[in-house]
Parts: structure tokens; sequence; C-alpha cells
């Protein structure tokens, strides 16, 4: 599992999303398994243009439930505690109230609200940290191209090569940067939370 968090202003990723449509003529939502490699490219450099950084985080050996465990139970955990240590390693380069969108499309309302309250949390009394469906939100369209595009480059295949090529500049350039979530941080995150569900 990836999933990417992006360092944007509303302006700017609202700027790319257009100028992006008013090239390739697109009108549907901007995802990475909807995009080729050459719009892929385009967008990114689009990206490159602004001062936005992201964090990519990657599961490899957590993504595996334990014996008996509910996989989708497990992804769920999976999923948030990427979200939590991806948002927890940009605390330090947000601005003093910063403000967090969260895709509300992955899971139920129910489960979404408790991982935004989670977030919200680690901002402090002053940030905040809402909910959006990606079609609705300039940004979240971004990070999923980005989360996509990590993913694609970890796969073997005939595409790893090109997504590799295409985000190593950045990685050099320290724009974006990858957290991969190691099993025993999930197992620390699924044990913080249960600890606060009990006190």
């Amino acid at each position: 599992m990836t999933l990417a968090a992006l360092l944007i202003s509303p302006d700017d990723a609202h700027r790319i999303t257009e100028r992006f449509r008013a090239v390739t003529g697109r009108r549907d939502e901007i995802k990475g398994s909807r995009i080729d490699l050459g719009e892929r490219a385009f967008l990114i450099e689009l990206l490159a243009q602004t001062d936005a950084r992201a964090m990519i985080g990657i599961a490899l050996s957590a993504t595996r439930p334990g014996p008996g465990e509910d996989r989708g139970l497990h992804d769920l955990h999976v999923y948030a505690a990427l979200l939590d240590t991806v948002v927890q390693r940009l605390l330090p380069d947000l601005v003093d109230c910063p403000h967090v969108l969260i895709d509300d499309g992955r899971y139920g309302d129910g489960v979404m609200a408790l991982i935004r309250a989670d977030v919200a949390a680690r901002l402090g009394t002053c940030g905040s940290a809402n909910m959006a469906l990606s079609h609705d939100a300039d940004g979240l369209q971004l990070a999923d191209v980005l989360a996509n595009t990590f993913f694609t480059r970890a796969l073997p295949g005939d595409r790893q090569a090109r997504m590799a090529a295409l985000v190593q500049p950045f990685i050099d350039a320290g724009r974006f940067e990858m957290q991969i979530l190691s099993a025993e941080a999930q197992r620390n995150y699924e044990q913080r939370k249960e600890q606060q569900g009990s006190s």
C-alpha cells in the first residue's frame, strides 16, 4: 500500500489541475490509474514549478495480515498507520495552524471520522483535519497521482524504470521523500490506539 501526503497551497493545486485539463482536454477526476505516462510526467512537471513537497508512505512487510487476522481490518490498520506516519513526519514543515485534507472515499463514514479525529489530535488545538471526496479536491487528486506513481515504481515490470526515472530528480532534490512503514511501527500504532480506546 502506498499513500502520499502533499504539502501544497489550495491555489497552487487548483492552478495545476486547471492547466492540466486545459492542455489534455480531460474533464474527469485526475487519478494515477487513469492517466498515461506523458500526462503523468506533465502533471509532475507542473508540480515542480511550485514549492510543493510530498511525503510518500509505503507499506511493505506490514501489508501481510497475521495468522487468522481479518484482511479488511488489517488493511484499515495499515492505511491509518501510514497516514499517521506521514502527517507526523510533515509536522515540522507545517504552518502554525495547519489544515489537513483527507480523502473520504476509502472506508465507511464512521471509520473515516475516527481516522480524521486521530489526525486532528496530531495537529494540536490550532490545526484542523477535514474529509473531502477526491473529485472535489485538487490537492487530493495530485496526491493520488503521486501515490500511484510510487506504487508502480515499487512493482517489478516494464513501467517500473520509467516511474523511477520520473520521480528520481525530485527525490534527489528533497522534494519527494519516502517513509517505509515497518511492521513494528504498525504494531506500535495499533497498540497506541488500543490504549486510547481503553482509557
